[in-house]
């Protein structure tokens, strides 16, 4: 059984593509966009210390969505070991998942049940997919692939199944991706000079994150394929 290889080859994936995600996002665009209300006067002079921005609140932001990819599929793989079902993993599955998380508080009992299904429907096609490279007998990814598929296998595999963004492409007004912040602790002193009782800043980065994200998919799903044109 070869789970390591499986998740090698995906976790690699999946550090491009929050490496290539922090490329193309936007703070300044997240901001401008996404902030409304009295926050937003804070704006302009977070914009001039970016950088404390990004260690603060991006960087955090990408770390966590990461994290949360990897303990999903180390849960997915868990499935392609066992006998049981994917409804045996469904509340572990959805507890870690970003996009159930992301759901909008007035989305319906019935819809949000209806997205949750189809998350972790994703969640299964998933381990369905990557169950071949499971059972294989070699450690190393490409090997195992190699082993297990031809390239047109191959090929849907990272193209239908190492994707992230179609949840918030085909439900986009499902989700809202939101953070805060005390733009005090960010602006340091400076934060004093803009007044007291500064409020907490309120970021809604849906489409900024949906931009760079699919840009980012698109960039990482392009470099597997030429990997894999090494392999087959």
């Amino acid at each position: 059984m070869t789970r390591e290889a499986a998740r090698t080859g995906f976790e690699q994936f999946v550090e491009d593509a929050i490496q290539v995600t922090a490329e193309q996002f936007s703070v300044s665009r997240a901001l401008r966009q996404g902030v409304r209300g009295p926050g937003g006067k804070a704006v302009d002079q977070l914009l001039k210390d970016s950088e404390t921005l990004w260690r603060r609140v991006v960087q955090p932001e990408l770390d966590a969505y990461r994290d949360q990819i990897l303990a999903q599929f180390d849960i997915v793989l868990d499935y392609t070991e066992s006998d049981a079902g994917i409804n045996a993993y469904r509340e572990e599955l959805l507890a870690v998942d970003s996009y159930a998380e992301a759901l909008r508080d007035d989305i319906g009992t019935q819809r949000r049940v209806e997205l949750h299904d189809r998350l972790v429907a994703r969640q299964q096609g998933l381990g369905d997919a990557v169950t071949p490279i499971v059972e294989a007998e070699a450690d190393d990814f490409w090997q195992a692939a190699a082993a297990t598929f031809d390239r047109e296998q191959a090929t849907a595999l990272v193209e239908d199944h190492f994707t992230f963004t179609s949840p918030l492409r085909e439900h986009r007004s499902a989700f809202r991706m939101q953070t805060s912040f005390d733009p005090g602790d960010v602006l340091g002193g400076l934060g004093s000079l803009l007044g007291s009782g500064l409020p907490t800043v309120e970021v809604e980065y849906t489409d900024e994150a949906l931009r760079s994200m699919r840009r980012a998919e698109q960039t990482v799903i392009a470099e597997t394929k030429r990997e894999l044109d090494h392999h087959f």
